[in-house]
């Protein structure tokens, strides 16, 4: 059963929810972001969609690290950062825009990570250490840039 705050709490919540998508435009940038970390599992995942999309940079130090980012931006810049520090890192990378610019830095005994890049200019930065490294980067653009470095320990 429900207290009265707790009730009050969630239509509040669900009022700000509907003010702000009525205030949302077609040309304004959306977001979703979902995590949970401890210190033996760390789970991010971050989803942009619109003509602005913002920077993201997660960065994870649990044992198992698992990050996603998803930018949909419009011929602007799209930006994604991660840095993980564990012994299971998972990354994954999906960025259409006029610019896109990703960085995964891993350490760990495991590295898995995944770029796919779609834009007039690509770039992308990969650095793996540890002892079983495994990178993959799709670029589709006019301009494309990428460095991969995988060292083992």
């Amino acid at each position: 059963m429900w207290c009265g705050r707790e009730v009050l709490t969630r239509v509040l919540a669900v009022a700000a929810l509907f003010a702000a998508l009525g205030a949302a435009t077609p040309a304004s940038a959306g977001s979703v972001q979902r995590s949970v970390t401890n210190r033996n599992v760390s789970i991010e995942t971050i989803v942009q969609f619109g003509d602005n999309v913002q920077p993201v940079t997660i960065e994870e130090n649990s044992r198992v690290n698992i990050a996603r980012v998803i930018q949909i931006g419009g011929t602007g810049t799209v930006d994604a950062t991660i840095i993980q520090n564990g012994a299971r890192n998972y990354a994954n990378v999906i960025q259409v825009g006029g610019t896109t610019n990703a960085a995964v830095g891993q350490s760990g005994l495991s590295n898995t990570a995944d770029i796919v890049q779609v834009g007039n200019s690509t770039n992308a930065l990969l650095l793996q250490i540890g002892d079983m490294n495994t990178g993959a980067v799709r670029q589709f653009g006019r301009f494309n840039w990428l460095a991969i470095f995988q060292f083992g320990r």
